[in-house]
């Protein structure tokens, strides 16, 4: 979207058809490709864990920092594991089943396929 070249103090601006020039609408955004989610079989129980990890870490808000200090590791070994480059241990996800509030089995299973892809293509 547009911006205009206005004076932010001025109680009265008037749109004069110039656009900001720090702002580069021409610029194109690569597109964003779809992940299939991990599987066990294909992925490993590590990638598949770490997965679940950051879903529950995305849907009860704890940063990366906060999950550090819960499970008593560096920031940069939760990233690790966030990426699936090191694997969680048992104790560490069972204190992040305890952080998030799940049952620790969620954090090693498979996530469900969407109704979507059961039901097959509808519109």
């Amino acid at each position: 979207m547009a911006r205009t070249n206005y004076d932010p103090l001025d109680r009265h601006p008037i749109f004069d058809g110039t656009l900001d020039p720090d702002l580069d609408d021409d610029v194109e955004t690569p597109p964003v490709r779809a992940r299939p989610a991990p599987t066990l079989y294909r992925d490993g129980l590590a990638l598949v864990s770490a997965a679940a990890v950051r879903f529950e870490a995305a849907r009860r808000g704890p940063s990366q920092r906060q999950i550090a200090v819960e499970v008593g590791l560096s920031r940069a070994a939760v990233s690790e594991r966030f990426r699936g480059r090191t694997a969680w241990t048992l104790d560490q996800l069972g204190t992040l089943a305890m952080l998030f509030g799940c049952d620790p089995a969620v954090l090693v299973t498979e996530p469900r396929k969407p109704i979507r892809e059961l039901a097959g293509n509808y519109r």
